[in-house]
């Protein structure tokens, strides 16, 4: 027993002990049907022409997607961070404006980006010659240009005086809400903390009192409107992070109860919960990165730990309790959605999963190159389940071979490690809306979670329980 424990890769049963599902929660009935127990052929190692080929079955069986005429260009960040940029992406999918998308990595910013924008800020839209930046000016430019579906009430009316209102009032909101959560980073005394927690407070009170006052669900009454589109992005990572940081709480609170019926109108919002709303896990996993990103002089103190941990744990929660989409038909598409993604990104997301010198997330550990095979496989395979999903069928012609299954009978249990390892991984670098939008993301992560269950049931079964 000592001499075959030593036998099998260290680095593998150290990946199994890293991964968050229990082997032994999972039902007998769930590890009798899993590929691996039919019987195949024999694996051999795929030649690259192999691979191409079970790849581009997957993507004739993938059916294309028809895009409308783009009426314009947006330039948004390549993170899906920054709130300014979600305000315009928010209205422009609540009008129905087709439009192309450039991403600026806010890091490295293109030349010809700083010398088409003065400001060099994102967002901006290009719109036929001409270029708008800063998100107030872009949006009103589309309601001007655009008036089909209005999100702004027309001139001299009172619906518009109390909008413009308040609108004037969300930078005093922003920045009382920003000199609240940043707090930390200045050396402030407990009555000053005190102080921008109540200024806060404060500043939601008013928001709860002018829901009210409108009779809600959104922020001027019955419909959504720019001024939603305004406050949305800042709400919904506050309603997220603040809990963890400042254990602050907006939702599901008794001093703001209109306000949580405003959470859940937005919710109900095709363009904003199918479009460009962050996911729990997104904004959750954002803390810790971010913590980490941002630690002075790269030390991370005591209270800096403590958060990421907290963090990483809430993470790891809003991972395992994502729940499905309930709609048939919105579910089918979200999985095409995301079998397309993996189909145009595969490259891309086997260079990151491989990546031993990652510039993000760097607390994520990759897999080994030599791996790689693995990470091909395990994504095949969940392209594969999500163009099922979708009721789309995979069929090969007479002169092509069936897809392999991620599993067969001839792989050692290390190998099975790492196709879990790659779906955990992929599962956790996962970005809404990044990535994919919130409902593709829950259904990519679903599958590369029973991809991962039935690996590592397999490596356990496979190595007596070793793995």
């Amino acid at each position: 027993q000592e001499g075959h424990e030593h036998s099998l890769d260290v680095r593998a049963r150290a990946a199994m002990r890293l991964t968050s599902a229990p082997l032994l929660l999972l039902p007998l009935e769930r590890l009798a049907c899993i590929p691996w127990r039919v019987s195949h052929a024999p694996r051999a190692q795929l030649v690259d022409s192999e691979v191409q080929a079970y790849w581009a079955l997957l993507e004739r069986a993938a059916p294309p997607t028809v895009a409308p005429t783009p009426a314009l260009t947006l330039y948004r960040d390549t993170n899906g961070w920054c709130p300014f940029c979600e305000r315009v992406w928010l209205q422009l999918h609540a009008k129905g404006i087709p439009f192309d998308e450039e991403l600026i990595n806010l890091r490295d910013k293109p030349e010809w980006y700083k010398e088409m924008v003065p400001t060099t800020l994102v967002p901006a839209i290009k719109l036929g010659s001409e270029v708008i930046w800063e998100s107030d000016t872009i949006m009103r430019t589309l309601e001007e240009r655009f008036p089909e579906k209005p999100l702004l009430p027309s001139g001299d009316t009172d619906e518009r005086e109390i909008i413009e209102e308040r609108l004037a009032g969300c930078a005093d909101m922003l920045a009382a809400g920003a000199r609240f959560a940043y707090g930390s980073r200045d050396s402030l005394s407990a009555d000053e903390v005190a102080g921008r927690r109540a200024e806060f407070e404060g500043m939601l009170d008013t928001l709860e009192a002018n829901i009210s006052s409108t009779g809600g669900p959104f922020l001027a009454g019955a419909d959504f409107s720019l001024l939603d589109a305004f406050y949305a992005p800042f709400l919904e990572r506050w309603a997220v992070q603040l809990p963890l940081s400042l254990d602050f709480h907006i939702r599901q609170s008794l001093r703001w109860p209109a306000l949580d019926g405003w959470f859940d109108a937005m919710d109900a919002l095709p363009a904003y919960r199918q479009k460009v709303k962050g996911d729990a896990y997104s904004w959750t996993a954002a803390v810790s990165a971010f913590t980490r990103m941002f630690a002075p002089n790269g030390t991370i103190s005591d209270e800096s730990a403590a958060l990421i941990k907290r963090a990483d744990s809430a993470a790891a929660a809003a991972m395992r309790s994502m729940p499905p989409t309930e709609e048939a038909e919105v579910a089918r598409q979200a999985a095409l959605t995301a079998a397309r993604k993996l189909l145009e990104n595969r490259e891309a997301i086997l260079a990151d999963a491989t990546n031993t010198e990652a510039k993000s997330q760097t607390h994520i550990e990759r897999l080994d190159p030599c791996d790689v095979e693995y990470v091909e496989r395990m994504l095949r395979e969940a392209t594969s389940r999500l163009l099922k999903r979708a009721s789309v069928s995979v069929e090969p012609s007479d002169e092509e071979e069936e897809l392999p299954p991620m599993l067969s009978r001839t792989m050692a249990p290390h190998e099975a490690v790492a196709c879990a390892q790659a779906a955990r991984l992929v599962s956790a670098r996962l970005c809404v809306p990044r990535d994919l939008d919130g409902l593709a993301a829950a259904e990519l992560r679903s599958v590369l979670h029973e991809l991962a269950c039935e690996a590592e049931a397999f490596a356990w079964s496979g190595s007596g329980g070793l793995l």
